[in-house]
Formats: structure tokens, C-alpha cells, sequence
């Protein structure tokens, strides 16, 4: 017998597919539940259950997979969103950024839900918010004056430079 390769994972409609195939032969009580496993790749215990579905009347179409339900509602994140495209309250935050402690915080105290600061990163993104470092740069700089040192100061040096 040559041996047909198989994945390792299928996908929900895969494994319909593949119960819908072994349909005409769950019927047929002659096979056994090792033959039929064999024959469709399964565990006879699934080749059991399917029997056992088949049986109770219910059908053997994949069931949707929810996954675990949002803490926040879609109302709630375009309500968060709006206040993020915003920018932070100037005088709560003189620096005038968002981080993602701080959107934590606003979640936590405006929804009661508190999510971990990674988390929230990734909410970010699914959002559609992008990360932005902030430009390392003391406040008191004034950029003419560096502008006029530059155009100045630095071709004397350069020239000082080029003589040592």
C-alpha cells in the first residue's frame, strides 16, 4: 500500500470535508470503527463520535469557533480610537504622547478593563496605530542657534581638521 501524505494540521473545512468523504461509509455498520479510522486518518474514537452525532440527528458540519468574546465592544473602541487619534489631555500629559501604560490606564478607568501593557500594543495595531519612537531631543533646544553654529563654527573646524 503506498503511503498518502497527509498535513499535519487541517483547517476546520478540511476536516468537514474529510467527515462529509467518510459519510456513506459511517453508515455502513459492517466497517469497523479501526477500518474506517485507518481509511480517513483519525482516531476510531472520532470515527465513534461521528457515528454518535449522526445518530443523535445533528449533522457532521464544522461548528464555528468563536474564540474568546472582546472585553471591549466595537462602540467602545471607535469611542477609544477617536480619543487616541485626539492626543493625550495636556495637562495630564505635558509631553503630550501616548504610551501604552497610559492607554492601558485610559481603558482601565473608562471601560474597567484592564489589559496588560504587550496586549495593549497589539490592540494598537489591530486598531491600525503604528509605533513611533519619540525624538530624543532636551526641550530647551533652540534650533537657530544650532543652525548658525553649524554654518559658522563647524567649516573652521573642519579646516583646522584637515591641516593636523
Amino acid at each position: 500500500m503506498t503511503e498518502v501524505w497527509r498535513p499535519r494540521l487541517l483547517t476546520r473545512q478540511q476536516m468537514e470535508e474529510r467527515r462529509f468523504a467518510a459519510l456513506p461509509f459511517l453508515r455502513d455498520r459492517t466497517l469497523s470503527s479501526t477500518v474506517l479510522a485507518r481509511q480517513f486518518g483519525v482516531a476510531p474514537t472520532a470515527i465513534r463520535a461521528w457515528r454518535q452525532r449522526l445518530a443523535q440527528g445533528d449533522s457532521l458540519e464544522a461548528t464555528r469557533s468563536t474564540g474568546r468574546p472582546a472585553f471591549l465592544t466595537d462602540e467602545q473602541v471607535a469611542e477609544l480610537m477617536d480619543i487616541i487619534r485626539a492626543g493625550p489631555d495636556p495637562q495630564q500629559y505635558d509631553d503630550g504622547r501616548w504610551t501604552t501604560a497610559r492607554i492601558r490606564d485610559l481603558i482601565g478607568r473608562k471601560y474597567g478593563v484592564w489589559y496588560d501593557r504587550d496586549w495593549v500594543g497589539k490592540l494598537l495595531v489591530r486598531w491600525g496605530f503604528s509605533w513611533q519612537k519619540a525624538e530624543k531631543r532636551p526641550l530647551e533646544q533652540k534650533t537657530e542657534q544650532i543652525d548658525e553654529w553649524l554654518e559658522a563654527e563647524l567649516p573652521v573646524l573642519e579646516k583646522k581638521d584637515r591641516r593636523g
